[in-house]
Parts: structure tokens; C-alpha cells; sequence
């Protein structure tokens, strides 16, 4: 997988947790971090190989000093919904790819996913887990488990705004042509049934069974 520059807004426990992740890191790039509290500034940078840039993320002017060009993912992971949904709407603007948010008011994030700003996590369901999840099979699929008969695998993809499969019908796949079934898909709070009308929305997770990645091409395009 090819790595990834990204941005996060908020230095809280939840972006110390995936920084000490070796697994993540190794996916990284580069990390630019916006936090408002020099304490947290100073232990966010003795993690190592990051750059933390103090001030507020509502600050437009603190993006003008960062090469947004570069970025391929954007988390708003501060405290207060209003500075996430702007940091997205921040992104939005950039066109960075990869959006992620979190939220504690589910008609905040009802709103985030209506306006394609991003993909909304809500709380109480964030965690750093789920974050890690997201990123390592938004670019491509993950196995997440392999069987003996007929060397099944099943895979983890979680879908992007600009997949192909996005906001489509699951039936409108057609997956059975290569031999693949959706098992479950995530959506952000469960796991639910894998229903032929469910709309796939960015963020939603798919888990896959497949002999290989052939089913990709009608999910990625």
C-alpha cells in the first residue's frame, strides 16, 4: 500500500493512540498535527516524526502554511463538533480524499454525510480501532480473516466518497459475478445484515468473502 501524508486537527488521547500504533505508522508518511495546548503540543512531538503546529484548526490561516496539495487524509479528531465539521469543510475545499470526523450529536454528522464533507464517526463508537479500520482498507481491501476450504479470505473495504460503489444499491454491485458475498457491513455504530437495497455510504465497511481481490474493480472502479 502506497503511504499517506496526513493531516489531523486535535492532539488528544485518540491521535496519541494511533500515532503509537507501529502498524499505522508504517502506512504513514507524514503527520501534521493542529493542537491548541502546548502541553499536548510537546507530548505529541516527543512521539517522533511528526510536526505539530500550534494554534486553533478554525484558524483558516494556519492552512495556508501547510501543502494541502500533499495530503491524502484529514482527521478531525478535537473535541468540539463545530471545529471538526469546519475542519472538514476545510478539507472539502482542499480536495483532500480521505475525510474523517468525529462527533458526539448524530444530526451533526447527519449533516457532515449529507453534504459529502466527509465520513462522520459518532461517539460513543469512536476509537482508535475503528479509526485504524477505516484507514487501512479505504485504499485497498484487508483480510481480516482466512479460511481453509477453498482458500476463502474475508475482506474488510470500507467505501470512499469517490468509489464507484458510492451511495449505490449493494444489489447493484453484481459481486456474485466474481464470486464474492457481502457478509456484514459496518456502519459506523454496528455491524448489520448485508441487505440487497442498503445504500453504501462513504464509510461504511463491507467484509467480503472472496478467493482474491477480482471483486475490487466494482466496488474501487
Amino acid at each position: 500500500m502506497a503511504k499517506i501524508s496526513m493531516l489531523i486537527a486535535g492532539g488528544g488521547d485518540t491521535v496519541e493512540m494511533l500515532l503509537k500504533d507501529s502498524a499505522l505508522r508504517d502506512l504513514i508518511d507524514q503527520v501534521v498535527i493542529i493542537e491548541s495546548d502546548p502541553d499536548r503540543r510537546l507530548a505529541l512531538e516527543r512521539l517522533g516524526d511528526v510536526l505539530v503546529i500550534e494554534g486553533n484548526a478554525t484558524d483558516t490561516s494556519i492552512y495556508e502554511n501547510i501543502d494541502m496539495s500533499e495530503v491524502d487524509a484529514a482527521l478531525a479528531l478535537t473535541s468540539k463538533d463545530e471545529v471538526n465539521f469546519l475542519v472538514l469543510a476545510i478539507a472539502t475545499q482542499f480536495n483532500v480524499p480521505i475525510r474523517l470526523g468525529v462527533f458526539k450529536d448524530e444530526k451533526v454528522a447527519e449533516i457532515v454525510k449529507n453534504l459529502k464533507l466527509g465520513i462522520p464517526i459518532v461517539k460513543p463508537a469512536i476509537t482508535a480501532g475503528v479509526i485504524k479500520q477505516m484507514l487501512t482498507s479505504l485504499a485497498t481491501p484487508r483480510i481480516v480473516a482466512q479460511l481453509p476450504v477453498g482458500e476463502l479470505k474475508i475482506y474488510a473495504v470500507t467505501i470512499r466518497e469517490d468509489d464507484l460503489a458510492a451511495y449505490t444499491k449493494l444489489e447493484e454491485l453484481h459481486l456474485e459475478e466474481e464470486n464474492a458475498q457481502v457478509l456484514m457491513i459496518y456502519n459506523g455504530k454496528e455491524l448489520v445484515p448485508a441487505q440487497p437495497d442498503i445504500e453504501l455510504v462513504p464509510g461504511y465497511t463491507l467484509f467480503i468473502l472472496s478467493q482474491d481481490e477480482r471483486f475490487l474493480g466494482k466496488i474501487k472502479g
